[in-house]
C-alpha cells in the first residue's frame, strides 16, 4: 500500500508537470476570475524527455528513502495537444476538481490544481511554473500540499520537483501514438 501511495504522489506532480509540458490550456476547469488569454506554448511536436527531481518534507524517513528523487520519461507531443482548448494528464489516473490555466503564453504557463484525488484517502493541491526557453527546452517547478490519511498515519507532506523537458525528434514510438 505504501508504495502505491508513493507512486500517486510521484504521479499528481509528475501528472501536472507533464500536462504542462504536452498542453497548455484548459478545459473543463473553474475559469479564473480574471480572463486569461490561452496561447498555447510554441513547442515542437514529436518525442519529449523529461527528467523530474522531486524532494518531500513531512514523510516518516523509512518512507523517504523508498522513493526515487529522479525520475526521467518520455511523452508524445502531438499537435492537438497544443490546442488551448485541450488538457490532459496522459492517462496517471488523478483526478481534480480543478485544473486552471492562470497564465499562458507562447513561453510561459502557469497552472494549479486542487482537489486533486490520488487514492488512499490523500489528496493534493499545487501549483507549477514552466518556462519554454526555445522549441525545444522546457523548465519548470511544481510544488504540492499533500493531507490525509496515509498508512503510516494522517498528515500533511510537501513535494517540491523540478522539471527539465528536451525534445528529442519528431517521430514518435507507436506504442505512444
Amino acid at each position: 500500500m505504501r508504495k502505491a501511495i508513493a507512486v500517486a504522489v510521484i504521479g499528481l506532480a509528475a501528472s501536472l508537470g507533464l500536462a504542462a509540458t504536452v498542453l497548455l490550456a484548459q478545459s473543463g476547469t473553474t475559469a479564473p476570475a480574471t480572463p486569461v488569454q490561452l496561447t498555447p506554448l510554441n513547442a515542437r511536436t514529436g518525442l519529449w524527455q523529461t527528467t523530474t527531481t522531486m524532494k518531500y518534507s513531512g514523510l516518516p524517513p523509512q518512507f523517504a528513502a523508498a522513493l526515487k528523487p529522479t525520475t526521467t520519461y518520455k511523452s508524445c507531443l502531438k499537435p492537438k495537444d497544443l490546442s488551448p482548448n485541450n488538457w490532459t494528464t496522459k492517462g496517471l489516473g488523478v483526478k481534480c476538481s480543478t485544473l486552471t490555466v492562470l497564465k499562458s503564453t507562447a513561453t510561459d504557463i502557469d497552472v494549479e490544481g486542487k482537489g486533486c484525488s490520488v487514492g488512499g484517502g490523500m489528496t493534493g493541491e499545487g501549483r507549477g511554473k514552466f518556462h519554454l526557453a526555445d522549441t525545444e527546452h522546457l523548465t519548470g517547478s511544481m510544488d504540492v500540499t499533500w493531507s490525509g490519511s496515509t498508512p503510516f498515519g494522517s498528515g500533511t507532506v510537501h513535494s517540491h520537483g523540478d522539471y527539465t523537458s528536451n525534445w528529442i525528434g519528431a517521430t514518435c514510438p507507436a506504442d505512444m501514438n
